[in-house]
């Protein structure tokens, strides 16, 4: 009966302890300090894992009462159920112990899941544009400037063109007279303007 119980024992504590500490195991905690406050935050607000946790502290609780109530092989005559006090006490000690870390896991559960709802809440704010909520995740963080202002290229203003000077009319009076020896009629030669016989 003794090595029964030794047994069943421990059964019971390779098939417990994987299942403690669910939140522990499948429970992402929100950041203290967020680095991009304005960027989503991914962590559990799921209380499904503590829940479970709570389920298995309570099994755990009710077990070690079982098996704190179980009879001594001691006190027993005949052929009734009974267990070594060695083996009750383990079995006590070990359903207590998983009790206290179910326990432990789902009051972390619980307050992950708070934890990262505080941080998801906050990151929605942050995202719509309230900058507390922004610094209250990451203190003194500023957002930087949605786009630098488009630089504007220096634009050359057209070379206006040369200024040339009007033609004035020449006042000079217009030369009269001849100025070669064709202008003149018949054989006669232009000599300084005057058209003059060859003779003279």
């Amino acid at each position: 009966m003794a090595r029964r119980w030794k047994r069943a024992a421990a059964l019971l504590c390779t098939l417990a302890v994987p299942s403690s500490g669910c939140s522990w195991a499948f429970m992402t905690k929100g950041p203290v300090v967020v680095a991009v406050p304005n960027y989503p935050v991914d962590c559990t607000t799921s209380r499904a894992a503590p829940v479970l946790d709570t389920i298995c502290s309570a099994y755990f609780v009710a077990n070690g009462i079982l098996v704190a109530a179980f009879p001594n092989c001691e006190n027993v005559r005949g052929g009734e159920p009974c267990a070594a006090s060695g083996v009750k006490a383990g079995g006590i000690i070990l359903s207590g112990g998983l009790a206290v870390l179910c326990g432990f896991s789902a009051g972390s559960g619980f307050e992950r899941a708070s934890r990262c709802q505080e941080v998801k809440d906050l990151n929605a704010g942050c995202m719509s544009g309230d900058l507390r909520a922004c610094q209250h995740l990451r203190p003194g963080w500023v957002p930087a400037s949605v786009s630098a202002p488009a630089t504007v290229p220096n634009v050359i203003a057209p070379v206006p063109p040369a200024v040339v000077p009007s033609q004035v009319p020449s006042t000079a009076p217009a030369q009269t007279g001849c100025t070669k020896d064709t202008d003149c009629k018949g054989v006669r030669i232009c000599v300084s303007g005057a058209c003059l016989d060859p003779s003279r």
